[in-house]
């Protein structure tokens, strides 16, 4: 007796794999250097102390067979070390689907006042 399995649509789907591309904001690094790229991630973390938590896509250039060195490893490695400072709540890669870049969640504030810990 064999039964096929449930369709699931995108929703579930990405909901599955802890995907949500409903950021509230994003912020597009494409087309910056490094020095560039790094500055706008510390300026968008150093704001975000003030404020609730926020979800956020970070958009980069995708690699291809001309683009050479991406910021992809570079950005994740200071969005890792943030994450393990306690300012981000969330960090994952986007899907391939999504195109490069993240999907961060900023630690905030809590209504107290306080940075949550």
């Amino acid at each position: 007796m064999a039964t096929d399995p449930p369709e699931i649509d995108d929703v579930g789907l990405k909901r599955l794999v802890g995907y949500d591309d409903t950021a509230e904001y994003e912020l597009d690094l494409c087309g910056l250097d490094l020095a560039h790229a790094t500055e706008s991630v510390n300026r968008m973390i150093e704001r975000s102390r003030f404020r609730a938590a926020r979800s956020v896509i970070v958009r980069l250039d995708p690699a291809g067979p001309d683009t050479g060195e991406t910021l992809f490893q570079p950005i994740g490695r200071l969005l890792l070390d943030l994450r393990r400072k306690g300012l981000l709540a969330k960090l994952s890669p986007l899907p391939h689907f999504a195109g490069s870049g993240y999907y961060l969640v900023t630690q905030g504030k809590t209504e107290t006042g306080r940075e949550d810990a």
